[in-house]
């Protein structure tokens, strides 16, 4: 595939956008420098995770607390939208401290990365949506990873404080460390980048 779907194009051009805000950690804008990068070259192997989750049922009620704004979270939204029905689907089972309910009550779209709209195994670019009242476990993972959150949540990194970056905040995660989220009383919704 040497080019890739409008609505791919038109989120990836938002979320470079938004990576750049001064309210994410300089290593986070980092990171996230180096996922646009390699996303300039275009890489499918068209491999799509097809299975659909419950959790899926909160995209929507997360949309519309941010949909109508004419901000680029507004447009992110928009976008995400759009790549609903085409996105690779997964969500987390494994990890410790994770509320009782979080497997079935959170859900990842993948946008570009494995099974992903765009499946490619060098970065991944995507979103998490959870429940209201949702603490999504404790876990690690080699690839480096920022996250920009869309509506109300917060975040927490080894046996840190939980943070509130507020939205259009994000966190930076190193590779390996331990880290969290968990969402308030509404639907929970950011996106993340990593590099593989």
């Amino acid at each position: 595939m040497s080019t890739r779907p409008e609505n791919v194009a038109a989120f990836i051009d938002i979320a470079r956008t938004i990576f750049q805000s001064e309210k994410l950690p300089d290593a986070g804008r980092e990171v996230a420098a180096r996922v646009f990068e390699r996303l300039q070259t275009v890489s499918d192997d068209g491999k799509r995770h097809d299975t659909s989750y419950p959790a899926r049922r909160w995209i929507e009620p997360a949309l519309l607390a941010i949909i109508d704004e004419p901000t680029h979270l507004g447009a992110a939204a928009r976008a995400i939208r759009t790549l609903e029905p085409v996105l690779g689907w997964w969500r987390r089972t494994s990890g410790s401290h994770g509320s009782e309910n979080y497997i079935d009550e959170h859900v990842h779209g993948m946008i570009c990365g494995p099974g992903g709209t765009e499946s490619r195994y060098d970065v991944q670019l995507g979103f998490s949506v959870m429940a209201p009242n949702v603490r999504y476990p404790d876990h690690r993972h080699l690839p480096e990873e920022a996250y920009v959150l869309l509506t109300a949540g917060e975040f927490r990194q080894k046996d840190g404080d939980w943070l509130n970056p507020g939205i259009g905040g994000g966190i930076h995660n190193a590779r390996g460390s331990l880290h969290a989220m968990r969402s308030l009383s509404d639907p929970f919704l950011a996106i993340w980048c990593l590099l593989i």
